[in-house]
């Protein structure tokens, strides 16, 4: 059992990565393709590339963190001492181009955005996912909805930071180079996330159980058997495709279609934020009521209805409309995969006796990164449409066609995720599994 401080500061630790991962999801496309007028198809297929590397980092290090033997430093603090600073230090670099090469030349920088960007996303992975597995060995099930309450807490103040970053990114550059205070601002980061990790790695010790003879084909039959942790593979595969398409184009849609004022930004970036901080309370409330499956579908159809409407918006007021529905659904988004895999992970743990923490939290990389990939690549190809759509108000500036297509494509990835969880459990009973569990036990026993 954890104290009321432990739970805070391990729960905060996600503060700095957190607002990283959030910025280069809102900023990527925003800065290369917007800022630095990298061609859709390059950018879109940039991004992809680095969500492949990550996928492979949390499969590699989940699994590596299960199995690694530690007398002093236990099995997953290794992984996040040296992944945190890996992480900073690349994150810094995906925003410097500008020190490295000379502008105009788009194949250098394809590359350069390919390799920097995949190199945050493995760093990411060898810090994010041993340290996420460490969460069901820290907790016991009552505990969790506490712990991933300030983990929402640290993943809502990175929103906010991350938000305001990227607004400040959108309204500041312009051409070649970063600004001196988007430097300052991540360094700052920087700090924020290497402070973060501090007070976890110092104080705290606990380890789940060891598995002695590793096996990732016997942990896959082993996870695979579960029908609704496939269904839940199935489900956000496809929901992060259309998440994703909204997160990564909605600054380069209100900057180059909408052509928001500093002022509209600083409103929008008050709304967004405002938003998910009004639905993060809303839908822990309907998960005590509800559970997380009617709540998830719940935020879900708000982004479906909302979103086919980029086909007819103009205006900056209906844009805030419907850019706040769509952030109620991103909301639900970043609520729930903590809680859902801890639980996989603990049911697991009381159906077979055996520690895959690692591998519950790192496998599913590979179905959701390669949908995320998948999403990519397609927005790549669907800003890439032609420059025929006349910007609202500037009849002679015109824009890609993906501008009105990004939403009605979002929409309906996401809605297949919400016919495929009428399929699925993920509210799982610890209880009944105990006693099940327990009774087969004294029956084997004896």
């Amino acid at each position: 059992m954890l104290t009321r401080v432990q739970k805070i500061y391990f729960g905060m630790a996600r503060l700095g990565p957190s607002t990283m991962l959030v910025m280069l999801d809102l900023a990527s496309a925003l800065f290369y393709f917007s800022i630095q007028s990298l061609p859709a198809i390059y950018t879109g297929s940039a991004i992809a590339l680095s969500y492949l590397s990550i996928m492979l980092s949390e499969l590699t290090f989940g699994n590596l963190s299960d199995r690694m033997r530690s007398k002093r430093w236990g099995r997953r603090k290794p992984f996040i001492m040296a992944g945190a600073p890996l992480m900073a230090t690349s994150f810094l670099l995906v925003f410097s181009p500008h020190l490295f090469l000379a502008e105009g030349n788009v194949l250098g920088l394809f590359f350069y955005a390919t390799v920097t960007m995949s190199l945050f996303k493995v760093f990411y992975g060898m810090t994010m996912t041993p340290f996420q597995s460490w969460m069901p060995e820290l907790t016991e099930p009552e505990e969790r909805p506490a712990v991933s309450s300030w983990q929402n807490v640290a993943n809502f103040i990175g929103f906010v930071v991350g938000t305001f970053g990227t607004s400040l990114l959108a309204a500041l550059a312009v051409g070649w180079g970063l600004p001196s205070v988007i430097l300052y601002m991540i360094f700052g980061f920087i700090v924020i996330q290497l402070l973060g990790f501090t007070p976890s790695l110092i104080g705290l010790h606990k380890e789940g159980k060891f598995i002695p003879n590793p096996s990732i084909t016997k942990d896959l039959r082993v996870a695979l058997k579960d029908r609704n942790y496939v269904g839940w593979l199935v489900a956000q595969g496809l929901l992060s495709v259309g998440i994703s398409t909204v997160i990564r184009t909605t600054f380069p849609y209100i900057n180059d279609y909408l052509s928001f004022s500093m002022t509209e930004f600083i409103i929008f970036g008050a709304e967004l934020l405002s938003v998910v901080f009004v639905f993060f309370i809303i839908y822990q409330y309907t998960i005590r009521m509800k559970g997380k499956r009617f709540t998830l579908q719940l935020s879900m159809l708000l982004a479906v209805i909302s979103l086919p409407f980029t086909l007819v918006i103009t205006t900056t007021t209906a844009a805030f409309i419907l850019l706040a529905f769509a952030g109620a659904g991103v909301a639900g988004y970043y609520l729930f995969p903590y809680i859902v895999y801890a639980d996989f992970a603990h049911k697991n743990e009381i159906m077979t006796g055996e520690g895959r923490a690692g591998f519950y939290t790192s496998f599913p990389s590979i179905p959701l990164n390669g949908m995320q990939a998948l999403s990519a690549f397609l927005w790549g190809f669907i800003f890439a449409l032609p420059e025929v759509v006349p910007v609202p108000g500037e009849i002679a500036t015109v824009v890609s066609q993906g501008y009105l297509f990004w939403g009605p494509i979002a929409a309906l990835f996401i809605f297949l995720s919400v016919l495929v969880l009428f399929k699925v459990d993920i509210d799982p009973d610890f209880e009944r599994l105990k006693a099940e569990h327990s009774t087969e036990g004294l029956e084997i026993g004896s």
